[in-house]
């Protein structure tokens, strides 16, 4: 009997050895990519009916900062203020188009966005202290000309006095 127990616990331990050696599962790692952000809803009440219609944007994607131009412009009327947050942007890896003014002095600082970078605006946003607000473009620009950016970064005296 003693025989017949020692045959099976080398049995069980020998295909436990075999098992493990032999089987090369890969390990499963999950892996994320990129920035999700919420997707924004709009309702608007439609005019004929009276009832409402609520439409869901696509979210955007951040995309590679080398392929994001950034303007920052001067609205605080501090010299050097927007050049200054554009070299503490430098390290992110973003094109900088040169610095430049707005048009008229700025209340607060903003980053406004184009059409598909509001998740690289938020980012932009969040490198900035103190953090200001993230908005489309206006159809007025706050400045004489965009350079070809997609994100404006808005200087106003909340940042200036972090610069």
């Amino acid at each position: 009997m003693f025989r017949g127990l020692a045959l099976i616990l080398v049995a069980v331990v020998l295909g436990v050895v075999l098992l493990r050696t032999t089987d090369h599962t890969p390990s499963f790692t999950a892996k994320t990519s990129g920035t999700k952000t919420a997707a924004p809803t709009t309702t608007a009440p439609t005019a004929s009916t009276g009832s409402s219609t609520t439409t869901t944007a696509a979210a955007d994607k951040a995309h590679d900062p080398s392929k994001v131009a950034i303007l920052v412009a001067n609205g605080s009327g501090k010299t050097g203020a927007a050049a200054k947050v554009a070299q503490s942007l430098a390290a992110s890896n973003f094109v900088l188009k040169p610095s430049t003014n707005t048009k008229t002095p700025a209340s607060a600082s903003v980053v406004y966005y184009a059409a598909g970078y509001q998740a690289d605006a938020t980012a932009v946003a969040r490198l900035l202290t103190p953090q200001p607000a993230v908005q489309a473009l206006p159809a007025a620009l706050p400045v004489a000309d965009l350079a070809g950016a997609n994100v404006l970064v808005i200087v106003a005296a909340d940042l200036a006095g972090h610069a």
